[in-house]
């Protein structure tokens, strides 16, 4: 048994450099240019690994150790944020997959290494017969959903669980010559042809009863219609049929999913116009819209980008099989649409669902569309990994890394070690809950970090330029992260200076860092305002292997957008009143970054006295923001004080915030509102007295109306905000 804690040796490497550098992905299939933010990051601790390896090997161990009954095969659905507590009782079909597919991988790699993990092939071997112990139907083809739902919804038999458990059993009988589930798969493959295929119109049906009827009772409470199409469902399914098609030389079931294909390029495009949003989460049995969605749920035209990410996969697969070229046209134009509307060009990842081309949020959960689930960035890096695959263009695997540089740097736990559940736009992991380390999640890790440190290419991350924006007299740094287990040769930098229409080229080497190990660094001097530079770095291994990444870009020019400086908060919260110290606490940030900030100044008064200038003390950073605070005093009761701050950056731009009036309110009293106050505060203009302290707010030029102000950071109010997304999958 292999130790409960692991201790990973991983090699920190400190960020030397300032936050990313704007990038143009130029996808292969695409006729503009996806300007993208590269990897919004802070100063930070980052992680130096000779290869993704290390960290899918860990993932391994620590699933072994705390996700895995390994006399019995049992698999459990998460571990908390310190593995204190583990759930064993919500056992479903779709984890046992996940890990039987990440440990063979993890036990492929010690065949490839020469030195054959027999243990875990017997552990692997004995997850798929408890697998099919506890969700193949003894009396009816198929597999179950999971064991904790009521039975006549856990005995369903849906299309995706099919060829998971499929895949499942495939993929177990490569480790083990001796166990042979050829019963096992017949019974998932003839759930399919027999239950769940609509001969009729193409396609799978979502769902059946266990026993194949389509007529479900009012008793299962499905959003979406049972013989209607789900994308998740239909292309694991049609990927399922490819797969034992070509295996068994079964043309019918190659047809089969020509036609499930088929049925999804004809029904289930999103359009707005002719531009193109991706694939929608469902239709009817014929492919129109379901009927009677109700509105606090997902509209069937969502594109989920986990979802979208799973049918780019089906359709390589179908060109793989078929040859048919319309299938990675397809699987190229949905992958453009994703980057177009699901990547977030300001801090990177990739969001989860998106209506109409924007990031969706139901009405009740504010910020839940700018999560960046681990799951989804996992399976859009799957499928990054298959495109490239199958055109061998590089700027999908760069785009692979670039996804990858942000799930190691902001949700790995480097603590308690293993892939977090959650983060927020900025992939920080703000709650507990959002640090459970899920099953599903560890094993989609190991699958896709190892696939790519198995092509043997250069990993080229991190490229930076400093400053971020540079101006036309500041020095310009280019430096970029190359790791290779053989080793790094070279590392250069092709770039392109365009200025009043001439464009310069040349070649410049990135020179190791004598401190850190794999950052290198070049100088680039001083360009002219208005300089526009493309470049792509270069890396060979010692071996002659070559990676490209880029194209990247950059502009010189001079800095003339000021500072903004927002009011965080009044001190003391509670209310401010006779006898209190009032403690006005402003941040700023510069947008775009170009200038540091060089001071921060309120300007105010008491009732009608005259203005007075007074310089902020720096407290703190807080993400963008720089936290500036200053302590005012005491005043009387009725007292108004107003203020305003006005910040300047070291290149003399000024930023100004909106007037503020504050009114000090009297000794507490307990104080019944009437109706009017009632009205006000209800709508949120004023607090009434006795409910906390008010302060109006008026823009520079003339009075607007009261309003109440004060509302909690948004950082603290996305702590209490959870994904709507349900972890458990039951439905799934």
């Amino acid at each position: 048994m292999m130790r409960r804690t692991i201790r990973i040796a991983l090699l920190l490497l400190i960020c030397i450099m300032s936050m990313g550098s704007t990038v143009a992905y130029d996808s292969p299939n695409m006729t503009d240019s996806v300007s993208v933010e590269n990897l919004y990051f802070e100063a930070q601790e980052q992680y130096n690994i000779s290869s993704y390896y290390d960290f899918a090997v860990a993932t391994g161990n620590l699933m072994i150790d705390n996700l895995l009954d390994t006399t019995d095969g049992a698999v459990y659905f998460y571990g908390n944020h310190d593995w204190s507590y583990v759930e064993k009782n919500l056992q479903s079909l779709i984890d046992y997959y996940w890990t039987i597919a990440g440990l063979t991988r993890l036990y492929q790699i010690s065949v490839e290494l020469g030195n054959p993990n027999t243990t875990l092939s017997i552990w692997i071997s004995r997850v798929a017969e408890r697998m099919v112990d506890l969700f193949q139907d003894p009396d009816y083809p198929g597999f179950y959903v999971n064991a904790f739902s009521v039975p006549l919804l856990a005995q369903t038999k849906r299309s995706g669980i099919q060829a998971y458990a499929y895949q499942a059993l495939v993929t177990a009988e490569s480790v083990n010559s001796s166990i042979d589930f050829t019963d096992a798969k017949q019974s998932a493959l003839k759930s399919i042809t027999d239950m769940l295929y609509d001969y009729t119109n193409g396609g799978l049906h979502f769902f059946t009863l266990r026993n194949g009827s389509l007529d479900i009772p009012e008793t299962i409470n499905e959003v979406y219609p049972n013989d209607g199409k789900r994308l998740d469902h239909l292309v694991l399914a049609t990927t399922m049929l490819y797969d034992e098609g070509e295996a068994s030389a079964n043309s019918t079931l190659i047809w089969m999913a020509d036609r499930s294909l088929s049925f999804m390029i004809e029904h289930m495009p999103v359009y707005n116009g002719t531009d193109y949003l991706g694939l929608r989460l469902a239709t009817n049995r014929t492919g129109g819209d379901p009927p009677g969605i109700p509105s606090n749920e997902r509209p069937a035209r969502t594109v989920v980008s986990d979802l979208n990410a799973m049918a780019i996969r089906a359709l390589v697969r179908g060109h793989e099989v078929t040859g048919n070229s319309t299938y990675l046209d397809w699987a190229m134009e949905t992958l453009d649409a994703l980057l177009k509307y699901s990547w977030d060009d300001e801090h990177g990842g990739w969001f989860t669902e998106m209506v109409d081309g924007l990031p969706y949020e139901p009405p009740p959960e504010e910020g839940v569309r700018f999560y960046k689930l681990s799951e989804i960035q996992f399976q859009i890096v799957f499928t990054l990994e298959a495109l490239y695959e199958a055109t061998i263009h590089s700027f999908y695997i760069q785009l692979a890394i670039d996804t990858l540089d942000i799930v190691l740097a902001k949700l790995w736990d480097p603590v308690d070690g293993g892939f977090v559940w959650n983060g927020d736009q900025k992939a920080d992991v703000l709650t507990e809950d959002w640090e459970l380390h899920y099953t599903a999640v560890q094993s989609q890790a190991i699958l896709a970090l190892e696939r790519i440190w198995a092509y043997g290419l250069p990993i080229i991350s991190y490229v930076r330029v400093s400053p971020t924006n540079p101006r036309p007299f500041d020095e310009i740094s280019l430096g970029a992260t190359a790791l290779d287990s053989d080793g790094i040769d070279t590392v250069l930098v092709n770039y392109t200076v365009s200025q009043n229409d001439t464009d310069l080229s040349s070649l410049v080497r990135l020179m190791p860092n004598p401190e850190v190990g794999g950052v290198f660094n070049a100088s680039l001097g001083t360009l002219p305002d208005g300089s526009r530079v493309n470049f792509v770095v270069i890396a060979n291994d010692t071996l002659g292997n070559v990676f490209i990444a880029g194209s990247y870009y950059f502009v010189v020019r001079e800095d003339i957008w000021g500072p903004v400086v927002v009011l965080r908060e009044i001190y003391p919260t509670g209310g401010i009143r006779v006898g209190d110290d009032v403690i006005i606490e402003i941040g700023t940030y510069e947008f775009p970054i170009h200038s540091h900030i060089v001071s921060c100044q309120i300007h105010w008064k008491v009732n009608d006295g005259a203005y007075e200038p007074v310089n902020l003390t720096l407290v703190d950073v807080d993400g963008e923001y720089l936290v500036w605070r200053i302590l005012l005093g005491q005043f009387y009761s009725g007292d108004v004080i107003s203020f305003y701050c006005l910040v300047e950056d070291e290149s003399s731009n000024l930023g100004e915030s909106a007037l503020y009036r504050l009114t000090i309110l009297g000794p507490f009293e307990t104080v019944t509102p009437i109706a009017a106050w009632q009205v006000l505060a209800g709508v949120g203009l004023v607090a009434a007295p006795g409910l906390g302290y008010a302060y109006a707010r008026f823009r520079r030029g003339g009075a607007m109306e009261a309003q109440r102000e004060g509302k909690r950071d948004a950082r603290r109010r996305a702590r209490r905000r959870r994904p709507r997304r349900d972890r458990t999958r039951a439905n799934r």
